[in-house]
């Protein structure tokens, strides 16, 4: 008779996208991730916050699009080559990045303090963890929060 692992032994994996920006590694569980594309034109929104690039029509569905570059204060010009379309909660949204790294499966995060990693006065609710992938800390977002505002 097999012996069933009891819940609190079992190592939750989950699978993240990852992608780079400026020389920084990200992951975004794979469940929330519609689809990749080229970056779009977008048209910009007076009086939207610094990180929102501005609207972007998909196929006739209308999306806002994010930079997470300034969305984390990270310096250097916009230079992004991919668009990632992203599902959350009610809303789906594209989040610029540098380039794709590729699809890794992450066993566990680790405690590393995630505020460490950025300047004082950046926002970090968003960022969920860290994790070691392919011997490289890669920082995980939580989508859902992303698009919250806590400024």
């Amino acid at each position: 008779m097999e012996k069933m692992p009891k819940r609190d032994e079992e190592k939750k994996e989950n699978r993240f996208l990852v992608f780079v920006l400026q020389s920084k590694r990200f992951g975004i569980e794979l469940t929330k991730i519609r689809e990749i594309t080229k970056p779009l034109p977008f048209a910009r929104l007076p009086g939207a916050h610094h990180y929102v690039q501005g609207l972007g029509n998909l196929r006739g569905e209308i999306i806002p699009i994010l930079s997470l570059r300034k969305r984390l204060n990270i310096e250097g010009e916009e230079k992004s080559q991919q668009l990632i379309i992203i599902i959350s909660k009610d809303i789906s949204y594209g989040l610029l990045v540098d380039k794709i790294d590729g699809i890794y499966q992450v066993k566990e995060k680790t405690s590393k303090a995630i505020n460490s990693f950025f300047s004082k006065g950046v926002e970090t609710s968003f960022l969920s963890g860290v994790a070691e992938i392919k011997g490289k800390d890669t920082i995980l977002i939580d989508s859902d929060k992303l698009i919250e505002i806590n400024e």
